[in-house]
Parts: structure tokens; C-alpha cells; sequence
């Protein structure tokens, strides 16, 4: 593949003049997202328009599970905007951030030139289903995923910095709460970096000022949560904790994450997984999972009607067979896959580092549902900048033209997956009514007494 400066800014020109003209269609193929920006401004922007503090501090009885952060963020474009299409070409913009910061993070762990063919892994992003939606209609993910980028990108200056800078940890600290200040899942990841801190420094006078530094910027929230007591997001995770529900967020994000990981299994499938399923332990550990995925599995249960989220393999299971027989295939496919990636052959340090970043993937949804949309595009920020697992490293470090173009194809399929998805099956929500479903439908939203 012919790489240079000139190839590398029509290939980018192009892909943003796509965004533009799903901007101008109001296109939204992750399905939901243009709903969801209609009901937050019916229901929550609104009130905030009329009686800014008084809506705050009863934020909690909208039962809603997004940061207010994210709310004060929408109606601040709505008041420096002239109108609402404004609004959303502005975030459309912001968004961009995404792709060009995971491009400097790239850039500074795999150390590569311009004209490097990795210049181009950012491509990815532009076929997300999600994160196009996003950029379109204001949704959340993007303005959380654009800290959560560079809180990376501070954590990767520090690894290349020999002295360790304290402003580094203090820029990385930084970032993660303001992710996690419009996104609360993310504060997982200051359990992460706290270990890869600790196990780098130790106990010293550096890992004590990131522990105080993540004390201060948490006590807005821990303020505004339980002195206040607007426990908006405690409906949410304040659930029965029953096994059947570990089981449901187990399978299902183990599956996602396996999905996303095919391109980058598909180049090692010869030399990394030859007989490895074959192994004693691989096949015990099927068995029980089997057991528990037969007796205990019931995600499908928890709905009237179409169930939401799910990922791609539930979704495949019941559409083509209606059961979930398949989806237990995928699912102990995908927790053996797991276990060689993440347990075999692999450095004791790297694997604990690993495996902690894997469960704070597998309990990032805290309630019943589970979406795409919670792991893409984040997984392939984690497999590229985070895991230190030499199946991904090496993705990247002997980027080939084949790999790269096995990538963008796995990409590509998604996106032209998800525009199928959203033709031909659309999925009936109490809240949401579509009256003319094709490729750039029109959401109207309905009372709930109907």
C-alpha cells in the first residue's frame, strides 16, 4: 500500500465528508440515538432551561443513568448555538477529537512516522455505528471517550518519561474524572492506572500524591451524591443480586469482547491457539460454564419484547433459531479464547495488569443491559494502548497491509451490519415509535399512556 501525506489527508477528507453527509441525513444506525437526544431535550433540558438548580437537585428523580455533567454540557451548546442543528454540528466536531487523539496516543507508544501505515488505524473509528450517532446526536459517549483518550495519552507520556513526571500522573488523574464525571462507569479506570502507579512506583511520595489528587477531584461527585443525596445512578445498580444476573453480564460481555478481538486473532490462529482447546483445563472450564449458561442463563426472560442489547451472537441466536443455543456456542468459544490470550504464555505481571483491565471491561455494565455501544470504539483504545498482551501488541508493532486491510473489513462489515439491522429490524421500544423505517428514519416520541 502506497503511504504518503497526500494519500493519508484524502483518505481522512473523505471520511470526515462521510460524517457530513450522515449529519445532513440524520443518520443514525446504532438505532436509538436520535430518540434518545429527543427525549433528553424533552425531559431534561427543558426542565434545566426553566429552573436551572431546582432541576439539579432533584436529578434523581428523572431515573435517568446519565452524569448531569452531560446534561449541563448539551444545554450549554444549546445556549451558544442559534439553533439546534448548530448544536449537534458543533458536537459532530468535538467528536473529532477522538480519532485524533487516538491518533497522538499511537503515535507516541508505537513510535511511528507520518507516513506510517498505522498513521491510518484511526480510520476504524469513522465506521463505528456508535460512534458516528454520537457525533450526530449528542450523546454521551463521545464527550466521556475524548478524556478518557487523553487521560491515555498522559499515561503513555509517563511510561516513555524515564524521571516519571508527577505532572503526567497528576494530567492522567486529571482526565479520568472528567470521563468519569460525564460517564460514572469510567471511574473503573483509576482502579487500573492505580495499579500500573503502584506497581511502577511502589509506595512512594508520587503514588501518595495520585491517591490525594483522585481523593480532591472525587468530592464534587461524592458531594453532590451523598450529602445532597441525589443518588441518580443507584437505581440503576441498586438491583437484586441474583447469579443469574452475573451470568447474563458474563457471557454476554465476554462475547463482545471476543467479537471485537477477531481481527486481531485471525493472524495468530495457527501459532497461538494450536490445540489449546483440546487441554484439560480448557475443557472442564467449558463444562461448567455450560452448566451455568443452561440453568442460570435468562437475559432473554427479562423482557416483554424484544430484548435490549444483547451483542451480535445473542442477537444471531434469535433471530436465526430463536433460542439461545448459539449463543451458548459463541459464548464458551469466546471464554476459552479468552482464557489462552489472557492466562497462557503470558508474563505473571503482564497477566495480573491484564486481567484486571478485562473485569473492569466485564462489570462496565451495571445494570441489566449490555450494548455495543459501552465497548465500541473503546475496545480497540484498550487493545491497542492498554493490554499488554503480545497478540495485540504485535498487531500493531508488524502492521501489515493484510492485517490493516483485515481490520478495516471487519470495521466496514459492522457498519454495513448495523445499517441492515436498522432497515430490516428495527427493534419495537415502549418509549420510542419509528414510523418510517429505512435508512434515515424519523423518531417521534410517544406518551407513555398509549
Amino acid at each position: 500500500m502506497n503511504i504518503n501525506f497526500r494519500n493519508i489527508s484524502i483518505i481522512y477528507l473523505f471520511l470526515y465528508f462521510s460524517l457530513l453527509v450522515g449529519f445532513y441525513f440524520n443518520e443514525d444506525f446504532a438505532f436509538g440515538y436520535k430518540a434518545d437526544y429527543s427525549w433528553h431535550r424533552h425531559v431534561i433540558i427543558s426542565p434545566l432551561k426553566e429552573d436551572f438548580l431546582k432541576t439539579l437537585l432533584n436529578f434523581d428523580k428523572f431515573m435517568m443513568s446519565h452524569s448531569p455533567i452531560y446534561y449541563i454540557f448539551f444545554l450549554f451548546l444549546e445556549k451558544i448555538s442559534f439553533n439546534e442543528t448548530i448544536s449537534r454540528l458543533i458536537n459532530l466536531h468535538i467528536s473529532l477529537l477522538i480519532p485524533y487523539f487516538f491518533y497522538l496516543c499511537l503515535k507516541l507508544k508505537y513510535k511511528f512516522q507520518k507516513e506510517n501505515l498505522k498513521s491510518l488505524l484511526p480510520c476504524i473509528i469513522f465506521f463505528s455505528p456508535y460512534f458516528r450517532s454520537s457525533s450526530f446526536w449528542l450523546g454521551s459517549e463521545n464527550l466521556s471517550l475524548i478524556f478518557l483518550l487523553v487521560s491515555f495519552y498522559f499515561f503513555l507520556k509517563y511510561e516513555s518519561n524515564k524521571k516519571k513526571s508527577l505532572s503526567y500522573i497528576f494530567l492522567n488523574a486529571l482526565f479520568v474524572a472528567c470521563a468519569a464525571y460525564f460517564r460514572p462507569i469510567y471511574a473503573l479506570f483509576s482502579i487500573y492506572f492505580f495499579l500500573r502507579f503502584y506497581l511502577d512506583l511502589k509506595l512512594s511520595t508520587k503514588l501518595l500524591y495520585y491517591i490525594l489528587i483522585n481523593i480532591l477531584l472525587s468530592l464534587p461527585a461524592i458531594y453532590y451524591v451523598f450529602i445532597l443525596d441525589v443518588n441518580f445512578f443507584i437505581q440503576h445498580i441498586n438491583q437484586k443480586i441474583e447469579l443469574s444476573r452475573f451470568i447474563n453480564q458474563f457471557s454476554i460481555t465476554i462475547s463482545i469482547i471476543f467479537f471485537y478481538s477477531i481481527p486481531f486473532l485471525l493472524p495468530n490462529i495457527k501459532n497461538q491457539f494450536k490445540l489449546s482447546f483440546i487441554k484439560i483445563e480448557n475443557i472442564i472450564l467449558s463444562i461448567i460454564c455450560l452448566y451455568f449458561l443452561i440453568f442460570y442463563f435468562n437475559y432473554d426472560s427479562l423482557f416483554h419484547y424484544t430484548p435490549y442489547g444483547g451483542g451480535i451472537f445473542f442477537k444471531i441466536s434469535l433471530l436465526i433459531f430463536n433460542n439461545n443455543y448459539l449463543f451458548y456456542f459463541f459464548s464458551l468459544i469466546s471464554l476459552n479464547v479468552l482464557f489462552v490470550i489472557f492466562f497462557i504464555n503470558v508474563r505473571n505481571k503482564d497477566k495480573f495488569v491484564d486481567l484486571i483491565l478485562l473485569l473492569i471491561l466485564i462489570f462496565h455494565e451495571v445494570d441489566r443491559f449490555i450494548y455495543h455501544e459501552t465497548y465500541d470504539p473503546l475496545l480497540y483504545f484498550i487493545y491497542f494502548l492498554l493490554i499488554k498482551n503480545k497478540i495485540f501488541l504485535n498487531f500493531a508493532n508488524k502492521l501489515t497491509n493484510k492485517k490493516f486491510i483485515l481490520l478495516i473489513l471487519f470495521s466496514i462489515s459492522f457498519y454495513v451490519l448495523s445499517i441492515f439491522k436498522t432497515i430490516y429490524n428495527p427493534i419495537e421500544m415502549s418509549m420510542y415509535h419509528s414510523s418510517n423505517v429505512n435508512f434515515f428514519y424519523n423518531t417521534n416520541i410517544i406518551s407513555s399512556n398509549n
